[in-house]
C-alpha cells in the first residue's frame, strides 16, 4: 500500500506514463527491432514506477498493469471518437449513435445489460449517453457507431429507439463508505461519458460521486448543495486598512506558520500539506492581494478581509476534492486538491497543487458576485468546483430530538 503524499506522487507518475503511451503509441510490452535494439513498453514503465514508489498492489503484475493501460487507452480512444462525432458538421450527417456491444473486444463473460443495449440507436444528444457512453466499466469493450438518417432507414427504422429508463440500485461508495443510488450496468465511477470528460480537458479517474451541478444525469442522485450541510465559519472578517503582510499573517498564524516560515498541516482527509505564503503569490512571486490603482498598488481588501475565514475553510472544510487539471501555459497535467467551505458570508475555495516537494498552496479566495457595494458570496461558482474524487465530506449531525430514535 502507498499512503498520503507518496500515493499522490504515484498517481502523477502513472498519469505521465499514460500520456506518454498515448502520444507515442507505446505498446503494452516492449519489443526488439531488427537491429536487436529494445524499445520499452508500458509494462516497463509500470515496473519502474512500482519500484520507485514501493507500491504493493493487488493481483498479478501483468493483470494490474494491463488494467491501467487498457482502461486509460480506451478512455483516450473514446475521447477522440467523442470529439469527432460531436463536431457540428458531423452531427448534421450522423445525428444518431448506435451502441455496439464488444466493438473493440468481445468479452469472455459479457455483462447482461451491455448485451441488451447492443444495437440500440438514440439521438446523439440523448441524455442517456451521458451515463452510458462506453466504456462504462473496467475492461468494457463496447463502443458507439455513428448512424445517418439514410442508414437508419436501411435498418428498418423511421426514428430512433425510445430512450431506456435508467434504473438505479443501492451501492456502497468505496471512497466515503456511504450508500448511494447508482445506475445499473455501470461499474462504480463510470457513470459519465469518458469521451466527453476527456474532451473537456479532464482526466477520467474513479469518480466517487456523481458530478451534480456540472452534469444532469437522469436517474442519478444529485450532490446535495453545500449550504444544506455547511457549518458557518466562526472567524470574523478582518478589518480594512491592514498592510498586506498583516492579512497574510492572519491566515498563516492559524497554522503556526509565518511569512518565509512554512508549516506542515494534516488535513481532514489525512494528507499532510505545506502551508506557506505561496498561497498569496503568483508564480513570478508577485502578491495576489495587490491590485493596480491610479495612485499605485493597493491591497484588494474585499479579498484580503476573508483570509481568516479561508484559513478556517482549510482547517475545517465542508468538502475536499481531488482532480487532474490541464495547465495550458505549462502544458502539463497537475493534481489539484480543493477545499470548499460555504457560510452566509463565504463561498471559500483553497487550492493546493502536487509537486515533487509535496502539496503546496496555489490560491485561496472567496468567490463573490454582484457590484462592488453589494457583493455577496457566489455559491453557484462554489458548486462548479465539486468534481473529481471526493476525499472528505463533513458529516451532518442529527438533531437532538432524532438521536436514539
Amino acid at each position: 500500500m502507498v499512503a498520503g503524499a507518496k500515493k499522490d506522487a504515484l498517481l502523477e507518475d502513472f498519469q505521465k506514463a499514460i500520456d506518454d503511451a498515448i502520444a507515442k503509441g507505446m505498446p503494452f510490452k516492449g519489443w526488439l527491432d531488427k537491429n536487436d535494439v529494445y524499445h520499452p513498453g508500458f509494462l516497463d514503465r509500470f515496473d519502474e514506477i512500482v519500484k520507485r514508489h514501493g507500491w504493493s498492489y493487488k493481483g498479478g503484475r501483468e493483470w494490474r498493469a494491463r488494467v491501467i493501460y487498457e482502461t486509460n487507452l480506451k478512455s483516450a480512444y473514446a475521447a477522440g471518437r467523442y470529439k469527432q462525432m460531436t463536431d457540428p458538421d458531423v452531427l448534421k450527417v450522423y445525428p444518431y449513435w448506435q451502441y455496439v456491444h464488444g466493438l473493440r473486444r468481445v468479452p469472455d463473460s459479457p455483462r447482461e445489460e451491455h448485451e441488451a443495449w447492443d444495437g440500440l440507436i438514440l439521438r446523439a444528444d440523448d441524455p442517456w449517453w451521458e451515463t452510458y457512453y462506453p466504456p462504462n466499466g473496467w475492461k468494457c469493450g463496447c463502443g458507439v457507431r455513428p448512424i445517418s438518417k439514410r442508414k437508419l432507414k436501411k435498418l428498418g427504422k423511421s426514428e430512433p429507439d425510445p430512450s431506456p429508463v435508467i434504473e438505479t440500485e443501492e451501492r456502497r461508495d468505496p471512497g466515503t463508505d456511504e450508500w448511494i443510488r447508482y445506475p445499473k450496468g455501470v461499474d462504480m465511477g463510470w457513470a459519465y461519458a469518458p469521451g466527453r470528460t476527456w474532451a473537456d480537458g479532464l482526466v477520467p479517474r474513479e469518480l466517487q460521486k456523481p458530478l451534480g451541478q456540472q452534469m444532469e444525469l437522469p436517474g442519478l442522485e444529485r450532490l446535495p448543495a453545500l449550504r444544506n450541510f455547511a457549518k458557518p465559519v466562526t472567524a470574523p472578517l478582518l478589518d480594512k486598512g491592514l498592510p498586506e503582510e498583516g492579512y497574510v499573517r492572519a491566515f498563516l498564524t492559524r497554522f503556526d506558520a509565518d511569512i518565509d516560515d512554512p508549516a506542515l498541516f494534516r488535513d481532514k482527509a489525512g494528507h499532510v500539506i505545506v502551508v506557506s505564503d505561496d498561497l498569496f503569490k503568483t508564480p513570478a512571486g508577485k502578491s495576489k492581494l495587490l491590485v493596480d490603482d491610479p495612485r499605485g498598488e493597493r491591497v484588494n481588501t474585499s479579498r484580503a478581509a476573508a483570509l481568516a475565514q479561508l484559513a478556517e475553510a482549510l482547517k475545517d472544510p465542508d468538502e475536499i476534492w481531488i482532480d487532474w487539471e490541464w495547465h495550458k501555459d505549462r502544458k502539463r497535467w497537475f493534481l489539484k486538491r480543493r477545499y470548499l467551505r460555504a457560510s452566509p458570508d463565504l463561498a471559500g475555495l483553497v487550492v493546493f497543487e502536487w509537486s515533487q516537494a509535496g502539496w503546496r498552496g496555489t490560491t485561496a479566495y472567496n468567490a463573490e458576485t454582484g457590484k462592488k457595494a453589494k457583493r455577496k458570496p457566489n455559491f453557484n461558482q462554489l458548486e462548479t468546483w465539486r468534481h473529481g474524487a471526493l476525499l472528505y465530506r463533513r458529516r451532518v449531525e442529527e438533531p437532538e430530538n432524532e438521536k436514539g430514535s
